[in-house]
């Protein structure tokens, strides 16, 4: 499905007839929750270059049977127009119940994605296929604009201000520890349900799906992994019949806070985060933030194939700690990480991907020493980053900051991998500059500027490469500029 041109107009006119309810009883919905309908425009205008440096020209590869030589592919550049036009329903119901829906189309409009060549999955890309021209083979997918549904969900809230719940069922966003969907143009879309609620000082949720559309996709897919099956994008893989997450957070007035989450799909992974943080008030203008987390993720079944992408054998661990000052406008940050991911004659890394084949890149884990190029988490890897950020508003320009940040990860190592038997260093810097337009006529305007160059030994990109003899590479950056608008229509 390609997309031509959306106005907030038209989308008004269409939605205009789903907008039948009543705001009569309006004073009945409790505090908090909106009894207006709204409709606005989202447009994302997103730019992309990433490029692989020092590395051959040519690679050898086999495929079907033939050796391939191969021509590199090193420039990845795209350039796009992401459009939402989000339509939320107000509340109905009375003070202790109330329902409601919500409606979104997502579209990609392509600017700049050479049709001959993989992108930077901003925009929606064909199967990648091998040309042979002049005797060397090129990998090659167009690159396209698309449009889809986005959110089609029915809404609900029952409770009071204290203990409450509120649920949606449909197509929806999941954003938890765990299981948070990619965004780039637009946002990444599950098939399913979730709730959230609050028990007084604690907050519970939890978070079901059977189906993705990915954020660079215009198909609701099903979850497999990369297992040899009848399944998946391409039919050649293992189905997971589904995904769920659930968990809590606790935060007490002296500052002290704790959560746990865990995630499972169906005979494939699961996933375990606990998390202990202190904020700690140093003066008026000065605070402290300390954070520890642990991570666990485990094989949950037959469809766990660790012969194919999946990052570990049996199960993975990673701890964090964090350490957080603010002063007046300057925040300064130490973080510590340290990865066990063993793959017996391969390089593990820490595995958070719930589903391989369908799903790759629908799910994102957070954590501080994962970057824009490199996660950081890699079997055996200890990582130390060190990160300064700015708010310029005491200096007269509000709505600017600037962070950077510096973080090296050491001791790589692969398990029983022949020729690669040492230990292994990558480092990453990182560079943003955001801004805010604090003009009344240009509220909702953000623009960002992303820059991040990474360095590892080469050896890192043979392990995980090796299929594709003479295939290396040690420094990649990666450059984005992002401009936000979102507008509202009524």
């Amino acid at each position: 499905m390609k997309l031509a041109v959306i106005s907030a107009t038209s989308a008004a006119v269409l939605l205009s007839s789903v907008s039948v309810f009543s705001n009569a009883d309006s004073n009945e919905i409790p505090a908090g929750l909106p009894t207006e309908h709204n409709l606005s425009l989202k447009l994302k205008n997103y730019y992309q270059d990433r490029q692989k440096k020092n590395f051959d020209q040519k690679f050898y590869t086999e495929a079907d049977g033939e050796k391939r030589k191969i021509k590199n592919q090193n420039k990845e550049k795209a350039w796009g127009q992401g459009i939402e036009v989000n339509f939320e329903s107000g509340y109905f119901g009375n003070e202790s119940a109330a329902i409601g829906f919500d409606f979104s189309l997502y579209g990609g409009l392509k600017l700049i994605g050479k049709d001959n060549r993989s992108g930077t999955g901003i925009l929606k890309e064909d199967e990648v296929n091998f040309v042979k021209e002049k005797g060397l083979y090129s990998a090659k997918a167009d690159q396209s604009s698309f449009g889809k549904i986005g959110l089609a969900h029915i809404k609900a809230f029952a409770g009071d201000s204290n203990y409450n719940v509120l649920a949606r069922a449909g197509l929806i966003q999941i954003n938890k520890p765990l299981l948070t969907g990619e965004s780039k143009l637009i946002p990444t879309t599950f098939q399913g349900a979730s709730a959230e609620a609050k028990l007084g000082e604690v907050d519970v949720y939890g978070a079901w799906a059977n189906k993705v559309s990915v954020h660079n996709s215009d198909k609701m897919e099903e979850f497999s992994s990369s297992k040899p099956g009848k399944d998946g994008r391409h039919k050649d893989a293992t189905k997971i019949d589904n995904i769920y997450t659930v968990g809590g957070s606790y935060l007490h007035e002296s500052g002290i806070g704790a959560g746990f989450d865990y995630a499972a799909s169906t005979n494939y992974l699961k996933m375990y985060r606990a998390n202990l943080n202190y904020t700690f008030p140093i003066d008026e203008d000065t605070t402290l933030f300390l954070e520890g987390q642990y991570f666990k993720a485990q094989e949950n079944g037959d469809a766990w194939y660790s012969k194919g992408d999946s990052g570990f054998d049996k199960d993975a661990k990673m701890y964090v700690l964090n350490a957080k000052l603010t002063y007046d406008m300057i925040t300064a940050g130490l973080t510590y990480s340290k990865v066990d991911a063993k793959r017996e004659g391969a390089l593990g890394f820490f595995d958070y991907q719930l589903a391989s084949d369908s799903g790759r890149d629908f799910n994102d884990v957070d954590y501080a020493t994962k970057r824009q190029i490199s996660d950081f988490n890699y079997n055996g890897e200890k990582v130390l980053q060190a990160s300064l950020g700015y708010n310029f508003e005491k200096l007269g320009v509000p709505g600017l900051n600037a962070s950077y940040s510096y973080t090296r990860g050491s001791d790589i190592k692969a398990s029983g991998m022949k020729g690669f038997d040492g230990k292994y260093k990558e480092s990453e810097h990182n560079l943003a500059v955001s801004y805010a337009f604090q003009q009344k006529e240009l509220e909702g305007l953000n623009v960002s500027l992303q820059y991040a160059q990474h360095k590892a030994d080469k050896e890192i990109s043979e392990m995980k490469n090796t299929d594709k003899k003479g295939y290396s590479f040690d420094k990649t950056t990666d450059l984005r500029f992002i401009v936000d608008y979102t507008v509202s229509v009524f």
